[in-house]
């Protein structure tokens, strides 16, 4: 049975991602540091063994320990996606020492690490697909989305370089970048986008999101976890190096 390893697998896109693999017959990883939702993850009914793994992917010795526990109850992964990652809402004049630090731990230190375990291992069989998560704003700036948009800016680079380096090994890499998808994470930042513009109400923060999407919505998780799907199969043999917009035409704006 194939095997795949996804970090921030709990909830959210990670989540879609896990039941996609699931469904279709894989041995599924999930690396995360929610331990209630990994949990409950792990106990549904899926088609495939899916097995929890407490990680912190700030901290590379738990990346690497939670990779090699995983190797041994379902052998050498392929694919991986990297998709940890959080964000925090702040202006240029209220960053906070911890929070820059936080979000360029889990989303460029936390995506480097994994991928360095996990392509070691790949370097050996020779073959293997990585999936990374970037987001529209690989492309585009937000307000109070400084330290973010950067870390997904370098994740792009990241690709990009790891592409070339990883291609004569038999590895393929490349990254997903969304729009805003419907998920406990973007639920957090349109919260806190609806008490600065919208007066408290969430849900015309939602609406205003929706309209400035071409298609005229937000994206669903498992809409993000067919394309992730997609780029770990042969179909997608002859693509490394990309960044995937799956964003409604936001970015072609």
């Amino acid at each position: 049975m194939p095997s795949v390893i996804i970090t921030g697998g709990a909830t959210g896109i990670g989540a879609a991602t896990v039941r996609k693999f699931a469904s279709e017959g894989y041995s599924v990883a999930v690396l995360d540091i929610n331990t209630e939702s990994g949990a409950a993850l792990a106990a549904e009914s899926h088609r495939g063994a899916v097995q929890f793994f407490l990680t912190d992917v700030r901290d590379r010795s738990s990346i690497e320990t939670s990779i090699d526990q995983a190797m041994q109850q379902f052998g050498t992964p392929s694919p991986l996606f990297a998709n940890a990652g959080i964000q925090r809402l702040a202006s240029l004049f209220s960053l906070k020492d911890e929070d820059v630090d936080n979000i360029i731990d889990v989303n460029l230190k936390g995506t480097l690490y994994t991928v360095a375990a996990v392509a070691a291992l790949m370097r050996e069989a020779r073959t293997g697909s990585i999936i990374l998560m970037c987001s529209d704003q690989t492309f585009v700036g937000k307000e109070g989305s400084i330290v973010y948009g950067a870390t997904k800016g370098a994740v792009a680079q990241m690709t990009k370089s790891l592409s070339v380096e990883l291609s004569p090994l038999g590895i393929r890499i490349n990254v997903v970048c969304p729009a805003t998808v419907k998920t406990p994470l973007a639920d957090k930042v349109l919260a806190e986008i609806a008490e600065k513009h919208f007066d408290g109400d969430v849900n015309a923060a939602w609406r205003a999101e929706a309209e400035g999407i071409p298609l005229g919505r937000v994206a669903e998780p498992e809409e993000i976890a067919e394309v992730v799907f997609f780029l770990s199969q042969p179909a997608a043999s002859f693509m490394t190096g990309a960044l995937i917009p799956v964003d409604g035409g936001f970015t072609a704006q």
